[in-house]
């Protein structure tokens, strides 16, 4: 990359450090609405230091903030991004207070450090580089950065529709992405898709004593036994039929992109604390599970008494939210109408679906223009990339690209599988973040030679 740029990329980690800081102190829960309106000043304040002049727009929700800024190409990188953050959790279990954000063991903690503030923040310090280096930018630049991106980005699709010119750029860095501290540079061409659901059954009109147990019925159970009917215990399949019908066939590149895949295996079990994944899988055949297969996920379960103490009681209520992660192909309603008959086949239509989020899943050209150019960039700056043609998570790249053909690729290197995105203890490295930076000041010099 630039070798000026570089030098003042490295001159200024300090101030790229206390720019995160002062992001990720404060909180925005997308969830709850906690600190989103303070969050959205500190980053129009930001836009603004390097002469931009942001545009907020409202969404029924949590604002989209629009901010370009033209350069010597014409050529034009978007930066998607989110302001919000999951909740903290329980703050006992972190090491240090969640918006306290310390620097610690070469390490930088806090809520949002990972996902996503620090593509935020990166972006900003690469335009800092070149405008301070040769006052301007090698190519233009537009910010898209939304606050509901950790609660599904329901309003999202409404502003795409409404605002396609202001989407339109020759390809997005999408909040960042992979890569670990001594590993290769990480590019992603797709993601999986979404469909979170809660299902929820009642069997009375009131939780009662559970000496009567033997003759009322009891949600819990009730709903633990249509969960039974979803999945093999043995073989992890979902038993919806027709789940997998429109799974899309794996091709050659599917396979050959995992060879040489950068996942540390035996580092991850241990930092999960777990003996082994599913099924004893390892290798190639745990990476085509993790990015290309299809899965069903009970991410929480409640009901009757779960507080400290005994109360003998026949809950009356319970419900479990699911997230099924999808494949290409396969069309989240048409699931959701699998499951639904699934259950009424099997006795439970008295099991009521709700849907939180339904996004199909995604996969951008990796031999574009722009796909070439982020290549060419990182090779320059590490010598090896791993390529991805799928991301395990859902970020709603689709929403923005589909309709005009816009490639996309995750890239910029801060989170590690070993991060704790949505967990206690948030992190990344002080010097894959630094890296960031500099992947995204060369990706707009690539950029603007094509």
């Amino acid at each position: 990359m630039n070798k000026k740029v570089e030098a003042y990329i490295d001159s200024h980690q300090a101030e790229a450090v206390a720019l995160l800081q002062r992001l990720c102190s404060q909180k925005s829960i997308a969830a709850t609405g906690e600190g989103i309106s303070e969050m959205v000043e500190i980053v129009l304040d930001e836009l603004k230091k390097r002469g931009m002049e942001p545009v907020l727009y409202e969404t029924g929700g949590n604002p989209v903030i629009y901010a370009p800024m033209k350069g010597r190409s014409e050529r034009i990188f978007g930066f998607y991004d989110h302001y919000d953050v999951q909740p903290e959790g329980d703050e006992a279990l972190w090491t240090s207070p969640p918006y306290d954000i310390v620097v610690r063991d070469g390490n930088i903690w806090g809520r949002g450090v990972a996902d996503n503030k620090n593509g935020i923040a990166a972006k900003l310090c690469a335009i800092d580089a070149w405008l301070a280096s040769y006052g301007e930018l090698p190519c233009g630049i537009k910010f898209l950065i939304e606050g509901e991106e950790e609660i599904g980005s329901p309003h999202l699709q409404s502003f795409a529709d409404a605002h396609p010119e202001l989407l339109a750029c020759d390809g997005y860095n999408w909040e960042s992405g992979y890569k670990e501290e001594d590993g290769p540079a990480e590019i992603v061409f797709g993601n999986k898709g979404l469909l979170y659901v809660e299902l929820c059954v009642r069997t009375a009109k009131g939780d009662s004593h559970s000496y009567q147990a033997g003759i009322v019925p009891n949600a819990a159970w009730r709903l633990t036994h249509a969960l039974r009917t979803i999945m093999d215990p043995e073989t992890y399949k979902v038993l919806i039929p027709g789940f997998y019908d429109d799974v899309r066939p794996l091709t050659w590149n599917d396979y050959a992109v995992l060879e040489g895949d950068p996942f540390d295996e035996e580092g991850f079990k241990k930092h999960l604390g777990i003996d082994g994944y599913i099924n004893g899988a390892s290798g190639k055949e745990m990476l085509r599970r993790l990015y290309y297969e299809p899965t069903a996920n009970i991410a929480g379960f409640c009901s009757g008494y779960v507080e400290k103490g005994v109360k003998t009681v026949i809950p009356a209520y319970a419900f479990v939210k699911m997230d099924f992660r999808l494949v290409p192909d396969q069309d989240p309603e048409k699931i959701v109408q699998q499951l639904r008959e699934h259950l009424d086949r099997n006795g439970f239509d008295d099991v009521s679906i709700i849907v939180h989020s339904a996004q199909p899943a995604y996969r951008t050209d990796p031999d574009s223009p722009f796909a070439k150019a982020v290549k060419t960039a990182l090779l320059g700056l590490f010598g090896k990339v791993s390529i991805h043609n799928s991301d395990s998570g859902t970020p709603p790249m689709r929403i923005f690209c589909e309709k005009q053909h816009i490639p996309s690729a995750l890239f910029g290197g801060t989170s590690a599988a070993t991060s704790n995105i949505h967990a206690p203890d948030e992190h990344i490295s002080v010097k894959t973040y630094i890296e960031e930076i500099k992947m995204m000041a060369a990706v707009m010099e690539e950029l603007s030679k094509i």
